[in-house]
């Protein structure tokens, strides 16, 4: 980040800020309704996907320029870095893996059942969801909004954890096929996991892309990992341990190597 990336903003607390991203996520998720207004099908799905990241990015815009007085340009969409977010869809897509491996290695999972072919709408309704519906708008507000506003307010390592806690809350309401409180407790390692590799990415670059790339990417990931495997019911805890440790130790380590290096 650069200088004026960090310096101070107007005093409207950091929690309220916290709180207003948090809303702004789920409007931006809610504010696909309009595109139901379309005919059912792939067309629908994909505007309603397309309306999210517009708002998203709209929310976020205005969240920044109207409550820390700042440029759009701190929200780090302006910095492409396809390098790094090349970088970051290669790491997110290894960690994935390497979890899935562990799993199967361990006995938690079992074969999915074969499907037939997949046709091309059906990947590109799960490429729009992975970037569209989540990867951009919730990024653009956590990683972009959330951490250029903490950044000169709190210390790297509260930058980091900031972010990481308030977008890993919401998913304690999400549909993770847990059928406990336990396991749902589990299901979080997985986005505080990649949500520690894309806020590294977003310090270390000044841009969004890269982390974008690692929340869509881990979507994918996660997709193409259950056409291959499925997690055992009765393991399904443990399962979710193995994949969300690798994800979280990784990113855990990446935190590490990041605030040391500012240091």
């Amino acid at each position: 980040m650069t200088t004026t990336e960090t310096e101070v903003r107007p005093r409207l607390p950091l929690p309220v800020r916290a709180l207003l991203t948090l809303i702004a996520m789920f409007v931006a998720a809610l504010s696909g309704v309009v595109a139901l207004l379309l005919p059912d099908g792939t067309g629908q799905t994909v505007a309603v996907h397309l309306c999210s990241t517009a708002a998203g990015i709209g929310l976020a815009t205005a969240l920044v320029r109207g409550i820390d007085r700042r440029p759009v340009s701190a929200l780090g969409l302006g910095r492409p870095a396809l390098g790094a977010s090349l970088a970051a869809l290669a790491v997110i897509a290894a960690c994935t893996a390497a979890g899935t491996v562990l799993a199967v290695v361990c006995g938690l999972t079992t074969r999915a059942v074969s499907q037939p072919g997949i046709s091309g709408w059906v990947v590109l309704t799960m490429l729009t969801q992975a970037f569209l519906l989540q990867g951009i708008p919730e990024e653009v507000l956590f990683r972009g909004y959330l951490v250029q506003s903490a950044l000169g307010r709190l210390p790297i390592w509260g930058v980091t954890a900031l972010s990481v806690l308030v977008f890993g809350a919401p998913h304690l309401l999400s549909g993770s096929g847990a059928t406990s409180f336990g396991e749902q407790a589990l299901f979080l390692l997985l986005p505080i996991g990649f949500a520690l590799l894309a806020t590294v990415f977003r310090l270390r670059t000044g841009s969004v892309w890269p982390a974008v790339a690692v929340h869509g990417g881990f979507h994918v990931s996660w997709w193409l990992a259950a056409l291959w495997v499925t997690p055992r019911t009765d393991t399904y805890g443990a399962y979710l341990a193995v994949v969300g440790g690798v994800l979280l130790t990784v990113g855990l380590a990446a935190a590490w190597w990041e605030i040391r290096r500012t240091r």
